[in-house]
């Protein structure tokens, strides 16, 4: 691929901005990404990433707690990642096997709650 010359721009460069009307008085700022990511990956992983995958538009969090929706985009990913895996550990003779998710009563009844309270 030919260089055209355009560079990404650098999250972490720092840029003059002159203060005033002619002082020439100049300041250095760290420029900002503009992602809205407020959490360090290197700080709390867990939260970043949480940040990085709504921000990402990869999923969005429904009304039922623990349950978020994949977007098509996201489907596609996992998909491909799966389908790598899947070949992979047949290569090695291992069979597939699935292990549904267990909801307590007691979260169920939590839920039944709130669904009978929105129909009020």
């Amino acid at each position: 691929m030919a260089d055209t010359g355009d560079k990404k721009p650098n999250a972490n460069a720092k840029v003059k901005v002159k203060h005033g009307g002619g002082g020439g008085k100049t300041k250095e700022v760290k420029k900002e990404t503009g992602l809205g990511l407020t959490k360090k990956k290197d700080e709390n992983f867990g939260e970043w990433y949480s940040e990085v995958v709504v921000f990402g538009e990869m999923i969005e969090y429904y009304d039922i707690s623990g349950c978020y929706i994949l977007r098509p985009w996201t489907m596609a990913i996992w998909e491909t990642m799966q389908a790598f895996f899947d070949a992979e550990i047949k290569k090695m003779k291992i069979k597939n096997c699935y292990f549904p998710l267990f909801v307590s009563p007691a979260v169920l009844e939590k839920e039944k709650d709130h669904i009978e309270g929105l129909k009020l």
